[in-house]
């Protein structure tokens, strides 16, 4: 079966090259993927694969029927890539850099895109040789509001059935050619939330007349600094960081309020509870010793990303038929990003693997970055991985 799918995957490349070029040419931010819907579903027109467009928004769910007749119930497996860019200026000198100002594919999800489009292309050549139902997930918003949700909540995981799913994220913390696939905690959950301080203001010479809301500020994100190290227990992944802080007009004005934002991210729901509990109980604190007052509104966002034990079993077992058993990683850290895949496996068995696209670990590909590059060679491991992890799953 792998020559069959290492074949198709040759035949189908450059179509595939030439559409993650086209993706990355024109990015688009969360929600706004009519153009890179457009282009998947031109495509899919092209090869007569069914599919529904305009699922929460912009997302795609591609269908394809195996032919192959079994004595058992036939199964249906889900298969998912984002297509979200990021609001951020490409700084690459590839030919195919962004052409929109201030947006850019700095993540990889045209990658995504294209590598799981490949993988349609190959699996619809192979319907005779699996029994079941591949569906193909486009979904938008992975970046910030979270896609996966909506797309949940439309039925994508219904009509058929869906019993299980897989995911891949190309990683720039990985070497070409290797991937991570650990069963348990893959990727942390995160909730955002916003404080404001509320102060009096006044004049910068006169302070004794004012309630500075910068000095509340500026106590609670000195204070809960200690959450993570005195409320936690040292073997308990937790992290609160403040990404943004306004306040202020000009140099002599104390302003009357100071508006924070910030992420917490953690593995499980007690560390979630402690160190959203905590954000409330030393912000109350600082501004009542401060005379001054606050807002705090706490949204919960991504739960963590939980690989299924047979479900990650399955996806070794295709990645090494690929890139062999000796490049397959089984055992990490959790990685403190979040991911929306995550409501995925809350609903079904599956598994989530970071596929390997740097050269050399000593210039690691950063993600976010407006430098984020790599290889074209990389959507092969992914069209082949995602067609063999399909059919590993619907043949086992």
């Amino acid at each position: 079966m792998l020559k069959l799918v290492e074949k198709l995957t040759l035949k189908y490349y450059d179509k595939i090259v030439r559409l993650r070029h086209q993706i990355h040419m024109h990015p688009e931010l969360e929600f706004e993927e009519e153009n890179t819907a457009h282009l998947v579903c031109e495509i899919l027109d092209e090869f007569g694969i069914k599919y529904q467009k305009n699922i929460a928004k912009t997302g795609i769910l591609a269908i394809i029927e195996g032919k192959k007749t079994s004595s058992q119930k036939p199964r249906c497996v889900l298969l998912r890539a984002d297509m979200d860019a990021l609001p951020v200026q490409e700084k690459t000198q590839v030919d195919y850099a962004s052409k929109i100002e201030g947006k850019m594919h700095a993540c990889g999800h045209d990658g995504h895109t294209a590598g799981l489009l490949g993988a349609a292309l190959v699996l619809n050549e192979l319907r005779e040789e699996f029994c079941g139902v591949i569906k193909f997930m486009f979904q938008p918003a992975e970046e910030g509001s979270g896609g996966a949700k909506p797309m949940i909540d439309s039925g994508v995981l219904e009509n058929p059935h869906v019993d299980a799913v897989f995911g891949c994220h190309l990683w720039g913390a990985l070497l070409e050619n290797t991937a991570q696939i650990v069963s348990g905690e893959m990727m942390v959950g995160s909730d955002i939330f916003d404080l404001e301080f509320i102060g009096r203001g006044g004049h910068g010479a006169h302070p004794h007349t004012c309630i500075d809301p910068i000095i509340m500020a500026s106590q609670f994100i000195n204070n809960i600094q200690s959450v993570v190290s005195r409320r936690l227990a040292p073997y308990e992944a937790g992290v609160i960081t403040v990404g943004q802080i306004n306040a202020g007009t000009t140099y002599n004005v104390i302003p009357a309020k100071a508006c924070l934002k910030g992420t917490v991210r953690f593995l499980n729901d007690k560390t979630q509870n402690i160190l959203k509990d905590s954000l409330e109980q030393v912000a109350l604190a600082t501004a009542k010793s401060n005379g001054g007052d606050y807002k705090l509104s706490y949204t919960q966002e991504f739960p963590p990303l939980i690989n299924d034990e047979k479900a990650a079993l399955i996806a070794r077992k295709a990645f090494a038929k690929i890139l062999g058993e000796e490049r397959i990683i089984t055992q990490s850290k959790p990685d403190m990003g979040a991911e929306d895949f995550a409501f995925l496996t809350q609903e079904r068995m599956g598994a989530y693997v970071f596929v390997g696209i740097s050269k050399d670990l000593n210039k690691p590909v950063l993600h976010h970055s407006p430098y984020f590059c790599w290889d074209d060679e990389n959507l092969k491991v992914l069209m082949q991985a995602d067609a063999m992890m399909a059919l590993e799953f619907l043949n086992s």
